[in-house]
């Protein structure tokens, strides 16, 4: 095809015109690079959104069943027994929660402590398939506990843990607060600071008769077998526990504002990285406009031999669509292999450069994520090829819209 010839000539220049040979190459670059870091940056938004979500739902639950009174829920045995006639309810775990401050030999931090049913410990996977330190297998009396909070009161399995309640004793001289020490049996670490820093797991009876409480439990626990309908399987829940005074919630109401953030936050880096994009297309709009002043003696004389204004037109759409798309081609290339390999990039970068890049003390992950969504790279090609593509419309019109007799009268 001659238009595709003569584009490979006009990309190419040599000698003198070198100068547009480097407008090529800039906007070539420019595009490579923007698709590159638009397909890095979701990649790393979906893998953080993904992971943070996960994490925070598997150590909570799907579906939470809370108490309408203050006393909490007293008959949880028999809202369990309910609830686990549902085929889609993987396991239940009734659950106490408290604030509390933890003691160590020299140091104190405050925690969050936790009382589960000991048996069913092992049943939270994200918790079980992260022990780090000793086993789910100990005492009755003891304690599992996250490895940042242990790393802080420099303790770790076999040692003793102190653990003061505000939940005190009445007395004369006012609330005496109730200490106790529990045998650490093991130590976790999920990957997320928030809890690898506070949470301490107790069992159950434990927690009731710590805390100065009777056979309650504070929230239920339910992990369902497809988190995504959990919403659906709500509604069935609701029904089969009417008259027991409680409610219940799923983890996208309970995590709403989380998720809302993430969502948005990650459509404003599409936005603001999209714009790289048409900053990239004005290049190749200025280096066509060049290109075509430069050629329009040449252009003048292609007209006077019969070649017609679409084919000229196309020729120089064809020139913009060619650094379009092998840019686009190389930047996918770049950007996937970056998320890929993102968090080893990561670890390099900070050992060559002796810094802290993704500080697990803000982004509450111990290592930077990546998710590819194919529908997003899909989406981010058709538009890199769309800006490419439209960026040429102008150079072409203005191509062909000078008299060919003029143009060379003129030269």
């Amino acid at each position: 095809m001659l238009e595709l010839w003569i584009s490979k000539r006009y990309l190419r220049p040599k000698g003198k015109e070198g100068f547009f040979s480097v407008i090529t190459l800039i906007s070539f670059l420019g595009i490579a690079s923007s698709v590159a870091v638009l397909v890095v940056v979701m990649s790393v938004m979906n893998g953080f959104r993904t992971e943070l979500i996960n994490k925070i739902v598997n150590i909570n639950g799907h579906i939470l069943i809370y108490p309408t009174q203050q006393e909490g829920i007293k008959d949880f045995e028999s809202i369990e027994s309910k609830i686990n006639d549902f085929e889609f309810v993987e396991k239940s775990i009734p659950m106490i929660e408290a604030q509390i401050l933890a003691l160590g030999e020299s140091q104190s931090s405050g925690g969050l402590l936790r009382g589960i049913p000991l048996g069913k410990l092992s049943k939270i996977d994200i918790v079980s398939s992260n022990i780090i330190d000793g086993n789910l297998i100990g005492s009755n009396n003891g304690v599992v506990l996250g490895s940042r909070l242990a790393s802080s009161l420099s303790l770790g399995h076999g040692d003793n843990i102190s653990i003061m309640s505000p939940r005190g004793i009445s007395s004369p001289f006012g609330t005496i607060p109730r200490s106790y020490s529990y045998d650490i049996d093991a130590v976790f670490d999920i990957g997320m600071t928030d809890y690898d820093s506070t949470v301490i797991f107790i069992d159950l009876p434990i927690a009731q008769e710590f805390l100065n409480l009777g056979n309650v439990a504070g929230v239920i626990q339910i992990f369902v077998d497809n988190p995504e309908k959990s919403i659906i399987y709500k509604q069935d829940i609701d029904n089969a526990l009417e008259g027991f005074n409680v409610f219940s919630r799923d983890w996208t109401q309970t995590n709403a504002n989380l998720q809302e953030m993430l969502i948005v936050e990650r459509n404003v880096m599409f936005l603001i990285f999209s714009l790289l994009l048409i900053i990239t297309g004005i290049n190749i709009v200025s280096g066509l406009i060049i290109l075509v002043k430069d050629r329009s003696r040449e252009i003048s004389i292609l007209r006077a031999m019969g070649m017609k204004k679409v084919s000229i037109a196309r020729l120089f759409i064809i020139s913009g669509a060619k650094i379009g798309f092998f840019a686009t081609f190389i930047g996918l290339t770049i950007g996937i292999l970056v998320s890929v390999y993102v968090e080893n990039i990561r670890l390099f970068l900070m050992s060559i450069f002796d810094i802290t890049l993704f500080n697990p003390e803000i982004y509450f992950l111990i290592s930077m994520p990546s998710e590819i969504h194919i529908p997003e790279v899909v989406t981010i090609t058709i538009l890199s090829l769309s800006l490419s593509i439209v960026a040429t419309i102008y150079p072409a019109i203005r191509s062909v819209s000078k008299d060919p007799a003029e143009a060379l009268r003129n030269e």
